[in-house]
């Protein structure tokens, strides 16, 4: 998928949400927009290495940011309640964080050490951008792969 459309489906989800959803669940379903492409991205990254880490922690990174969005819904928290959505904000952003750079590290692997495409990968720019800036990256390499593929099918069936 082009990041392009990645974004316009980002933001045409988070305007539907924010005119139809009720204001104390907006958070909870904009966090979903992003959990729900972490978790499909890490997903796709198990079929490319079976044995990466990315997943469990995505997996942890998704509980951890539901249950931080669905505590700070909460209206009128005790001191406890509100030390607690603290914390799982930290918690969510280091984890989020931490699981942006394994999938980096996977794509890194993948493609420089199996299947030799030389993806480059600017920290910075993972960091800012994340999933549009992989997706930014990927998708050319999608693109040839599926001429390397139509191409041997094309010249297997003329062959």
């Amino acid at each position: 998928m082009h990041w392009v459309v990645l974004l316009l489906s980002w933001l045409v989800l988070a305007f539907l949400f924010a005119l139809l959803a009720p204001p104390a669940y907006q958070k909870l379903l904009n966090s979903l927009i992003i959990d729900a492409w972490a978790f499909r991205l890490c997903l796709w990254i198990r079929t490319l290495d079976p044995d990466t880490r990315s997943p469990f922690w995505c997996d942890v990174f998704v509980v951890v940011e539901i249950a931080y969005a669905l505590m700070s819904m909460r209206q009128n928290q005790s001191i406890v309640a509100q030390d607690i959505t603290d914390y799982l904000k930290i918690a969510s952003f280091c984890l989020g964080c931490w699981m942006l750079y394994l999938i980096r590290s996977d794509l890194l692997k993948h493609y420089n050490q199996r299947e030799h495409y030389g993806l480059e990968l600017n920290g910075l720019m993972t960091y800012m951008f994340s999933f549009l800036y992989f997706q930014s990256q990927l998708y050319p390499i999608a693109k040839a792969k599926k001429l390397e593929c139509d191409q041997r099918a094309t010249t297997t069936i003329s062959g």
